[in-house]
């Protein structure tokens, strides 16, 4: 049978746009490792800048980050009902509001901001709060499936700025690094909230990484250690004292941020504070050895990718530097520019966000520090710390108050 013209033109449309279009369901894309399949879009920007598509100034504020699922953007803010609580927001693709559902109470401590990014799973969305409450919700319509107070639950021993991790998922289950007194990880079933599983205690407080998934194995950190978790079982596999390792000293309590990265078998942490960056390698048995250490990358809170061998982010100092992935050499850097910010890779390119005043660059992942374009984001308010996200060739950016999709394809 011949099919008409118009049906095959229209079924490849489609298909391409399939190939195109690429969901973000957590923090910083799959598996929090930053990167975006985004092809095709642009080198440089024009020399007056990118003009949003549309402009939402009117959200609560927060640096959550935002994702996307099919047609609907999901971030964290604070409640426009109630000034004490995070809430999470629906919004369609044009930026209007469909829902907004509050989910537990803002951190009492320092930079109270709502600043954990919504997990999608199974129609679901899953959240953090900063006072360690974990809400699911039906991503639908928002309703409250169920909830737990996983600091309380479990005596979190909290650091400078509450809680702020990303949860990951997997196989039915939800994770969330407790650090508490009674569980190190706790692993409740997404389904019902009922606890799956629990972790010993290492008697720690808790930082602020988003864990990562490798096989079967959760890698997170704490205020000191890098510990690696059985996913079935929950059982504490190995651990790691990540200061000794880099030769640095632990600061501000031990201030973990960045999701670990990952590339084949082996690991790569980094820390700011002068705590430096670490390169472990999974045995067989599980467990993981140091590869080296040492204070070539020491990533604040803005996050690190890694491009064909090499380690792009930058330092707690505000440069910019790169690190071969084998050796931990300095590629380059430090190099100066507009101050340490978010570093993540789509379409062949870097794209950065700096914290300081709020510059939007790209440059080109290589031997040398290379800015091709950049700049200003003169909308939102407060800190410019929310991690960009790039989906189905949109780019969106997300400071204080306000989010911007910009369309940033070839034409």
């Amino acid at each position: 049978m011949r099919l008409p013209l118009s049906f095959v033109a229209f079924a490849v449309l489609c298909a391409s746009s399939m190939i195109f279009a690429e969901d973000v369901f957590q923090f910083r894309g799959e598996n929090s490792q930053g990167k975006y399949n985004e092809p095709g879009l642009l080198d440089s920007w024009p020399e007056d800048g990118l003009k949003p598509k549309w402009l939402n100034t009117e959200l609560g504020e927060g640096w959550s980050s935002v994702i996307k699922v099919k047609d609907r953007l999901y971030l964290n803010c604070f409640d426009s009902n109630d000034a004490k609580k995070e809430s999470v927001v629906c919004m369609d693709l044009n930026g209007k509001k469909i829902w907004q559902k509050p989910v537990g109470a803002i951190t009492n401590r320092d930079h109270n901001s709502p600043r954990t990014t919504p997990t999608y799973v199974d129609d679901k969305l899953v959240v953090l709060s900063g006072a360690g409450e974990l809400f699911c919700l039906a991503a639908a319509n928002g309703d409250v499936l169920w909830n737990k107070n996983v600091a309380a639950d479990y005596e979190t021993k909290f650091g400078n700025w509450g809680m702020a991790e990303n949860v990951a998922t997997k196989d039915g289950k939800v994770f969330v690094t407790a650090g508490g007194k009674k569980a190190l990880v706790v692993a409740y079933n997404l389904a019902d909230g009922s606890v799956a599983w629990t972790t010993e205690p290492l008697d720690d407080n808790c930082a602020y990484v988003a864990p990562v998934l490798y096989e079967d194995k959760l890698i997170t950190v704490t205020a000191k250690y890098v510990a690696v978790i059985d996913t079935k079982t929950g059982e504490l596999v190995w651990k790691d004292d990540f200061i000794a390792s880099t030769g640095g000293a632990a600061r501000m309590g031990g201030i973990h941020c960045n999701a670990p990265l990952i590339k084949g078998n082996q690991f790569f942490v980094t820390q700011g504070y002068g705590q430096g960056c670490a390169m472990y390698e999974f045995l067989s048995d599980g467990k993981a050895k140091l590869l080296w250490g040492n204070k070539g990358i020491d990533t604040h809170h803005h996050g690190v990718v890694e491009v064909d061998g090499r380690i792009y982010g930058s330092n707690f100092r505000g440069q910019w530097c790169c690190v071969d992935w084998k050796t931990g050499e300095t590629v380059y850097g430090p190099e100066g520019w507009k101050g340490k910010g978010v570093t993540i890779f789509a379409d062949g390119k870097l794209f950065m966000y700096a914290e300081g005043g709020g510059t939007l660059a790209i440059a080109k992942p290589s031997d040398k520090f290379e800015i091709t374009s950049s700049f200003q984001i003169d909308f939102g308010t407060a800190e410019h710390w929310s991690h960009p996200v790039i989906s189905d060739g949109v780019l969106y950016v997300r400071h204080g108050n306000s989010l911007a999709a910009y369309d940033i394809t070839k034409k």
